[in-house]
């Protein structure tokens, strides 16, 4: 039915005859020539219909409208030189329609316009009910092509140049301590038993590596009943990759080569090598987060040595306590940040207070090198205190300094969450920067304060750091 996608066509098919199919994305009718834009999934190529050059289409053309299913017949030609559009891959080109036939017409009105849905805002609900018009917008079609992309330069680099072997995994299983609550299925032949959907393939790759199946990989569909999170939905899709005889070194160079890989092929990005790394516990001090976002400042500053024996109970208190204290360094922050968003009631407190903490407190730093800020803190740090703050911090005159004081999660958390808010508020993240590092060397375990036991940071497939192992013989 058709011999080229719409997107495909450009200045060396001008004179070829093409035949098209599609969806009609707008027309124009400019005093008897009628345009009409053709779309496919490739893009969109603009088709013209005139009385005296194609009579032959040219009631057809003028009966289409909006998302007409059609095929297309006809010459590639050059467009005018004032008609020429270099937003569009197909802009030098147009085609006079020899022939249309509508395949598919439009019987009622649209929920929305497609043409228009990538400007106007279209309620998220409205376009998941009609998802088939949602996914005919341009930026759908991308992604799930960009997704696809990316899925075949994954295996092509892993089978082709690392040896891995693609292995299909059961989504029937049984439950495996995973982190997270199981999807259930009750089994039809087995009365009263249960499947559990998998949170990982992890059982199953363990035992491909003990089979000897040394370098195993699959783009796999996990399942997780827990609440939606922006990083964390029920059901995704995860490269899934496991490797036999390998130190950790080789481990991180492999997916290095594989991210740069994929950047190059998809994005023509090329970033450096090798990545920055990080510990965890050098993640935790310096941005309060084991995924930090390192394409800005604002990172956090322990002062707790210094306030400890303070006059201010606060942050004496947090120390004793076996907590912290840490600053969030705002430079600008005094003239950017009023009092009011950081007293009770302000959005400031109200992110401080949905991450756990109790208070705010905060210090600005003055022209004079003099600081501001309440009068129990203020008469309670030493000059020599207030000096030492100043100096750790680099605060100079328009500084403002928040604190966290408190457990030392509570505070991370906390602060974190405020340096996120405050770095996207300020304009301070560049969107089209990439900056990809490695967190290294977690804890293999967390206090649950709530169930007052251990439980795995991660997951509990995980090896032990070599220096580690002789405490497993006395734990």
């Amino acid at each position: 039915m058709r011999t080229h996608y719409c997107g495909q066509l450009r200045a060396e098919h001008i004179g070829a005859t093409v035949s098209l199919c599609g969806w009609v994305d707008r027309r124009r009718d400019h005093g008897g020539v009628i345009f009409v834009d053709l779309r496919d999934r490739s893009g969109i190529i603009q088709i013209v219909s005139d009385p005296e050059r194609t009579p032959n289409s040219y009631q057809q053309a003028g009966d289409l409208r909006n998302e007409y299913v059609v095929q297309i017949s006809g010459r590639v030609t050059k467009r005018p030189d004032d008609s020429l559009n270099p937003r569009l891959g197909t802009g030098e080109v147009e085609i006079y329609a020899d022939r249309i036939e509508i395949l598919n017409a439009v019987r009622k009105q649209l929920p929305f316009q497609v043409s228009t849905a990538e400007t106007e805002t279209v309620r998220e609900d409205l376009r998941l009910k009609y998802r088939y018009l949602d996914l005919r917008r341009e930026r759908m079609s991308q992604n799930l092509q960009l997704r696809h992309a990316l899925n075949k330069t994954i295996r092509r680099y892993l089978e082709d140049t690392e040896g891995f072997i693609e292995v299909e995994t059961p989504i029937l299983t049984r439950s495996t301590p995973e982190g997270a609550r199981d999807y259930l299925v009750p089994s039809r032949v087995n009365a009263g038993e249960w499947y559990a959907l998998p949170q990982s393939p992890q059982l199953f790759k363990q035992l491909l590596m003990v089979s000897g199946c040394d370098r195993y990989y699959q783009i796999a569909r996990c399942f997780r009943d827990e609440d939606l999170r922006a990083d964390r939905q029920p059901e995704f899709t995860q490269l899934d990759m496991e490797m036999s005889f390998m130190s950790q070194e080789e481990i991180l160079n492999l997916n290095e080569g594989l991210v740069y890989h994929l950047l190059k092929t998809l994005k023509d990005i090329e970033i450096p090598r090798p990545f920055p790394r990080l510990t965890y516990a050098e993640a935790m001090d310096r941005y309060g987060s084991d995924k930090p976002d390192t394409r800005y400042g604002l990172e956090l500053v322990n002062v707790s040595d210094i306030v400890k024996d303070s006059g201010f109970k606060v942050f004496a208190d947090a120390v004793s306590k076996g907590g912290i204290v840490k600053i969030l360094p705002i430079p600008g922050g005094n003239d950017l940040i009023s009092n009011v968003r950081i007293k009770p009631g302000g959005d400031l407190f109200k992110e401080a207070a949905e991450a756990g903490a109790r208070g705010l407190a905060y210090i600005r730093v003055r022209d004079d090198g003099e600081i501001d800020t309440i009068g129990a803190i203020k008469d309670n740090l030493t000059d020599a205190q207030k000096q030492e703050i100043l100096t750790r911090t680099g605060a100079k005159a328009g500084h403002l300094l928040l604190f966290g004081a408190g457990d030392t999660a509570t505070v991370n958390k906390t602060l974190d969450r405020l340096r996120q808010v405050l770095g996207r508020e300020l304009n301070l993240i560049d969107p089209n920067k990439i900056n990809l590092l490695w967190v290294t060397d977690f804890p293999m375990f967390e206090w649950n304060a709530d169930e007052k036991r251990l439980e795995a940071l991660h997951h509990p497939f995980t090896a032990p750091n070599l220096d580690d192992l002789d405490d497993l013989k006395t734990a």
